[in-house]
């Protein structure tokens, strides 16, 4: 990074990551070599204590009488989603597929994040925690082992990614941004949580329709999933809680943001509930589809909107979108159960 002056930054682009990458071959070995408390095979919610609610008012009225510091909430817009973070779910080009075959979804995340840091510094956008570390980190990632001493995370992938601060506000700003990464998105306040399961509803079920695919709105339950950390506090070695300052984004101010992350470049197992462990600290609350309006006016009026949560002009077109999403969805489920006459 070559400074011109105090206010211009003039940054060289991050370097071709393959040939980097391409030296993983020498230490796949170090993939399996890692202790992890118990994987799943299928990630499912049968071991996690599931609570019913049957209205909006019923299910906010819970929060609210059960409300702690000690706890965090993430809205699943289907009741039978998992707690897997984009990363894993997102697709590799079919050249990082050729090279790498299987081993190909260990390095999408670093290809994403190395392919956004060129994008911005091609726009002259500054990066959160950028700095000549942070470059280095990227091209030549490094981080303590359990001795305190740096070693390459490219023989010792558990350790992947680094706790490095201005590493974690970078991965933020490019998760908060859209690009897939291992970052869990969660909030302190349940209603923002409500929030996010309504709004995710809206939109899948929009994109069902759109394919053609039937919905059983009958069925379709949403979801809210509770996180204790002080219970989360006992396996800090296999996951990571953390706060991203509002700067990194102005939503994760508004959202009261947090995120959590499992370590390790094997991205099959990033999901919370492949884990054993996790119905020590997990908890899911779940509601009809048909008390998706009733819940959104409900937050509305305790000052939870999309324009508060998403400041500016896209928060102020977000709710007009989704308002009307809410208000077709509620009709359709009005005409699903009166009567006909």
């Amino acid at each position: 990074m070559v400074r011109e002056s105090e206010d211009t930054i003039v940054v060289k682009p991050l370097i071709s990551i393959s040939v980097r990458l391409a030296w993983y071959d020498f230490f796949s070995y170090s993939l399996n070599a890692r202790v992890r408390f118990k994987i799943r095979e299928t990630p499912m919610w049968d071991h996690i204590t599931q609570v019913e609610h049957n209205t909006a008012s019923e299910l906010l009225q819970y929060f609210i009488v059960n409300q702690s510091a000690n706890l965090m909430y993430r809205g699943l817009g289907h009741h039978m989603w998992t707690l897997s973070p984009s990363i894993s779910r997102a697709k590799g080009s079919r050249k990082l597929d050729a090279v790498f075959t299987d081993d190909s979804r260990a390095f999408k995340e670093i290809s994403y994040l190395a392919r956004f840091i060129n994008a911005c510094d091609d726009a002259r956008i500054r990066i959160a925690g950028d700095s000549d570390q942070l470059r280095d980190f990227l091209l030549e990632p490094r981080g303590p082992n359990s001795n305190g001493r740096n070693v390459d995370l490219f023989k010792y992938p558990s350790l992947w990614p680094s706790d490095n601060n201005a590493v974690f506000h970078f991965l933020a700003q490019a998760q908060h941004h859209g690009v897939p990464t291992r970052l869990l998105d969660w909030t302190t306040s349940p209603l923002v949580a409500c929030y996010f399961t309504v709004s995710q509803a809206l939109y899948e079920r929009r994109r069902l329709l759109s394919e053609g695919k039937g919905v059983n709105l009958a069925e379709w339950r949403l979801a809210i999933v509770e996180l204790d950390t002080m219970e989360a506090e006992h396996f800090k070695e296999d996951f990571r809680i953390r706060f991203a300052p509002g700067f990194t984004s102005q939503n994760l101010a508004a959202q009261k943001g947090r995120f959590t992350f499992i370590k390790g470049f094997e991205l099959n197992d990033l999901d919370l509930l492949n884990h054993n462990a996790s119905s020590n600290f997990l908890r899911k609350h779940i509601l009809p589809l048909s008390e998706a309006y009733n819940l959104m006016r409900q937050i509305e009026m305790l000052g939870v909107t999309t324009a508060t949560l998403f400041p500016g002009h896209d928060g102020a077109a977000k709710h007009s979108i989704e308002s009307m999403l809410l208000e077709d969805l509620d009709q359709e489920i009005r005409d699903q159960t009166e009567p006909q006459g």
